[in-house]
């Protein structure tokens, strides 16, 4: 079993970088990092992030002289806690970002409130989904953020995270945020704003952020702490396998996707493959929550070959699939490797066990298993879609690999139901 691990500053813009590269927009604009200076293709989030964390690092003195020392800047977690410091966040100390991140915005979303009527304030709550009755809404901003974070959660987290982030990129770029994968969220958050996000942005620029370090940081940081949310509250679960081994089959019969490219020639899959999916399943896939169906991992072109190695890295759990009849290559064998040192939960689907006949079928799964070991990896077999002259059932597996998918994202601590 996993633990839940804290997710570096490199790891936070590269998840979002794959998510959606404009994402990461206002903190190129904050930073004031241009984008020359990033390849943005499908195979350098990783590079990218790694350029992107490492200038907010170099940003994270007021000195001139650290400043511009070279090097790799200071640590992010210390950056995070200076920029704490400097906005008078109660309960700040040294330790892991994250949990000075979510002090720091729930401070700033207190201010926000204070600046507030009543009104506004129940406006607000109504535009992120948060009604409640017993919101003391005329009680202090303070009062007010840390109810909703008893009451709500992570939820809450999450859109105080945005309101926050929005507000600072009102008063910094000029206009709100705009997250192709929450634009309902932002365009009902900005219209309950209002003329009050600008008077509420506005004092937040009266804060005394001297020197050019605080002027990137602070609102860097912010951004950072949005992203770090929306990473969070994403699932992504990888299909991997060589080609024709039945990853499209897979997807219809757990998934409730349909590719159209159950296909029986090997490398159809061509390029990654991104599909919503509703883990409720009740018809109603969002962009939360989504599967990606990657290219074979031995595939000739050597371009998907990168987009593949280069994806791996977003995804919260991956899905195996090997076709049992053909024995487990070399390649296989090494793929799984690769992906165990991604560190998150495998599951090996044994697919088309409906085919061999019984003894045979015994002596390859044993062989399979021999051959497919590994930390945080798990076997099952499977037939997503059995040939109807040897099987008259249903598909093999299908219940089990979902509920094991459903069992490891909870784990993990995403909220996906």
């Amino acid at each position: 079993m996993t633990t839940k691990q804290e997710l570096s500053l490199e790891t936070v813009i590269q998840k979002a970088l794959g998510y959606d590269p404009k994402d990461i927009d206002p903190l190129l604009k904050y930073l004031d990092l241009d984008k020359s200076e990033l390849s943005l293709s499908k195979t350098s989030t990783e590079n990218d992030a790694r350029t992107i964390a490492s200038h907010l690092r170099k940003m994270g003195s007021n000195d001139f002289a650290t400043l511009y020392r070279g090097g790799d800047g200071v640590p992010y977690n210390e950056v995070v806690y200076d920029v704490g410091k400097k906005l008078k966040v109660p309960g700040i100390a040294e330790g892991p970002a994250s949990a000075n991140e979510k002090k720091i915005i729930e401070k700033l979303f207190a201010d926000a409130l204070d600046k507030m009527t009543e009104e506004e304030r129940r406006q607000l709550m109504a535009s992120i989904g948060i009604s409640s009755k017993d919101i003391p809404f005329g009680s202090s901003g303070l009062i007010i953020s840390q109810f909703l974070l008893k009451e709500f959660g992570g939820f809450a987290v999450y859109k105080i995270s945005l309101i926050v982030a929005n507000l600072i990129s009102r008063a910094l770029l000029g206009s709100g945020l705009s997250f192709a994968t929450n634009a309902a969220i932002t365009r009902t958050i900005g219209a309950a704003l209002g003329p009050i996000g600008w008077i509420v942005s506005g004092a937040w620029l009266a804060f005394d952020l001297a020197g050019p370090a605080y002027r990137k940081t602070v609102p860097a940081v912010i951004h950072v702490a949005l992203l770090r949310q929306m990473v969070q509250s994403r699932v992504v679960v990888g299909v991997v396998g060589e080609g024709s081994v039945g990853k499209d089959a897979l997807l219809k019969a757990v998934f409730s996707i349909d590719t159209n490219n159950v296909n029986p020639v090997a490398g159809s899959t061509s390029e990654t493959e991104i599909y919503n999916w509703d883990p409720s399943g009740r018809g109603k896939p969002t962009d939360v929550t989504r599967v990606v169906n990657f290219p074979g991992f031995n595939d000739i072109n050597r371009n998907v070959n990168d987009i593949t190695a280069d994806h791996l890295n977003h995804a919260d759990i991956f899905l195996m699939v090997v076709d049992i009849n053909r024995g487990i290559s070399d390649v296989e064998v090494q793929s799984l490797k690769q992906l165990s040192v991604k560190r998150r939960p495998i599951l090996v689907c044994l697919n088309k066990v409906d085919l061999p006949r019984p003894d045979d079928k015994e002596k390859l799964v044993e062989a399979a298993k021999a051959r497919l070991k590994g930390e945080n990896v798990e076997i099952l077999e499977t037939a997503f879609d059995p040939d109807p002259r040897l099987h008259d059932g249903l598909p093999i597996g299908v219940l089990s690999v979902g509920q094991w998918v459903i069992e490891q994202l909870k784990r993990s601590g995403k909220n996906i139901l």
